[in-house]
C-alpha cells in the first residue's frame, strides 16, 4: 500500500509540471469534440432505437411499469437517455486514455525517468506496436464487457461500482505495459505484472474514480499514466536490487 500511495503522490506533483498538464488537456479536447460532435448528431435516431430495442425485452418492460407505478410514461426512453449519454462520455475517456497509451506516453516516461529515475537502465523490451496492439485489445474488451453490463446500472449500487471496476480496469491494463516499454525486459515485465497485479488495478480504480468528479475527469488519462509510470519504474528498480543484491537508491535505480 506504501507503493501505491507513493505513486499516486509522485503523479500529483508531476502532474503539476506545465508539460504534463499540457498533455492532459489536448487529449481530452479531441475527444470531447470527436464524441460531442458525434453524440448530438446521433442523439435522437440512436435513443429512439435504443428504446425500441429495449421497449422490447422483458428489463424494459419492467423499468416501464417501475415508472408507471409513478405516474411516470415513458420510463425506458429516459433510462435509455442516461445511458447514451453515460456511453458517450465514456468512449470520450476511453478516446482520451487510448491517444495518451499510443502518442503521450513516451513523453510522460521521458520525463519521469529522467526527473526521478535517471539512474535505471533501459532494455526496451516492448515496442511501439506492442504499445499500440495492447491499447487496442483493451479498448475492445472494455467496450463489449461495458456494453453487457449496462443492464446492471438499473440496480443502485452497482451503476457506480460497474463502470468504477470496469475502468480500474482497463486503466491499470492500458498504462502498465506503456510505463515499463522502454525500461524493461519481457521478462521483468512479466514477473512485475504477475507479481503487482493487484496493486495495479488498485491504482488505476483509485485514479478512475476522478471519472465521477466533474471537472476532474480531464485529469484520469495523463495522472494514470504518471502513476503508473512511477510504479512501475519503482518497481523495476526494486526488482533489479533484488536481482543484483544490491541497495535501491532513492530515485528507485540501484547503487
Amino acid at each position: 500500500m506504501n507503493d501505491i500511495a507513493r505513486a499516486l503522490g509522485r503523479a500529483l506533483v508531476s502532474q503539476f509540471h506545465p508539460r504534463m498538464l499540457w498533455l492532459a488537456v489536448w487529449p481530452f479536447l479531441v475527444a470531447l469534440v470527436l464524441w460531442g460532435v458525434l453524440g448530438f448528431v446521433f442523439r435522437a435516431a440512436a435513443i429512439d432505437r435504443l428504446a425500441r430495442v429495449a421497449g422490447d425485452s422483458v428489463l424494459g418492460s419492467m423499468v416501464d411499469t417501475g415508472f408507471g407505478w409513478f405516474g411516470i410514461d415513458g420510463g425506458i426512453v429516459l433510462v435509455v437517455a442516461i445511458v447514451y449519454v453515460g456511453a458517450v462520455f465514456a468512449l470520450m475517456i476511453l478516446t482520451a486514455l487510448l491517444i495518451i497509451a499510443t502518442v503521450a506516453m513516451p513523453t510522460v516516461v521521458a520525463h519521469v525517468s529522467a526527473r526521478d529515475y535517471p539512474t535505471l537502465a533501459r532494455k526496451n523490451g516492448g515496442s511501439y506496436l506492442g504499445s499500440v496492439g495492447n491499447a487496442l485489445w483493451v479498448s475492445l474488451v472494455f467496450v463489449v464487457g461495458f456494453v453487457i453490463t449496462i443492464p446492471l446500472w438499473l440496480i443502485a449500487p452497482l451503476a457506480l461500482l460497474v463502470p468504477l471496476l470496469w475502468w480500474g480496469w482497463a486503466t491499470a491494463r492500458m498504462f502498465r505495459y506503456d510505463a515499463l516499454v522502454a525500461h524493461a525486459s519481457s521478462e521483468e515485465r512479466d514477473t512485475l505484472f504477475a507479481r503487482h497485479g493487484r496493486a495495479y488495478f488498485a491504482i488505476g480504480t483509485i485514479v478512475s474514480l476522478l471519472n465521477f468528479v466533474p471537472p476532474f475527469f480531464f485529469l484520469v488519462p495523463i495522472l494514470g499514466g504518471l502513476a503508473f509510470t512511477h510504479f512501475g519504474l519503482h518497481a523495476l528498480g526494486r526488482l533489479r536490487a533484488e536481482r543484483g543484491g544490491v541497495a535501491v537508491s532513492a530515485d528507485g535505480g540501484m547503487r
